[in-house]
């Protein structure tokens, strides 16, 4: 299946597009604020990791200039592709701010600190982790993608039957469908959506 709609967002990054900033921040806010309960952060510290992470992608064009939270959508984001791929990027630098606030919980610390060390997940932990949640992020993003490549009502019943798993002659009834339409729908929405995925992870 050759799919001709636009671009991802994370396709468009990967790529040193122009995305904008309202654009971005909803995509990838949800990511973050993931690896920040992975590092058993506060509410309030991943609310910190937040603004950080953002002001650190974004800190050309906001730091000093804009509040993180209401950052016009006509500020865009170009990723320099000399960086290598994005989600390493990403990756480090949410990494690296959660340190610094893991470092900052009771004041400064030395950063050869025994105590300090232990508090700090480790870099294999933190690899697991994010390799996870990046997976999570991918398919979220996989899945609103393929809302537009296939019909509504196929979708739905995906959703229903693949997604919910809910018994296929009940999604049958309440859709007007054959059983066979509903699997016919789960097997096409599963074969696009392997092939948005590899595109995706390919980025």
């Amino acid at each position: 299946m050759a799919f001709t709609t636009k671009k991802s967002l994370l396709a468009k990054v990967r790529a040193g597009d122009e995305v904008s900033w309202a654009e971005f921040y909803a995509a990838y806010k949800p990511l973050i604020l993931l690896c920040g309960q992975d590092c058993m952060l506060t509410p309030d510290e991943n609310d910190e990791l937040v603004q950080q992470v953002m002001s650190e992608i974004f800190r050309k064009d906001i730091v000093g200039k804009y509040d993180p939270d209401h950052i016009p959508d006509d500020v865009v984001f170009h990723y320099d592709q000399s960086r290598g791929r994005f989600r390493h990027y990403l990756r480090g630098i949410i990494r690296n701010q959660a340190l610094k606030i893991l470092r900052k919980r009771d004041g400064v610390v030395e950063l050869d600190d025994p105590a300090q060390r232990v508090a700090e997940p480790a870099v294999d932990i933190w690899e697991e982790l994010w390799n996870e949640e990046w997976k999570r992020h991918v398919l979220a993003m996989a899945l609103t993608e393929l809302k537009g490549h296939v019909q509504p009502e196929t979708y739905v019943a995906f959703e229903m039957y693949a997604l919910q798993e809910r018994p296929v002659q009940k999604v049958a009834d309440f859709l007007n469908l054959s059983v066979a339409a509903v699997y016919t729908a789960k097997s096409r929405c599963i074969a696009a959506l392997k092939e948005i995925i590899s595109k995706l992870e390919e980025q």
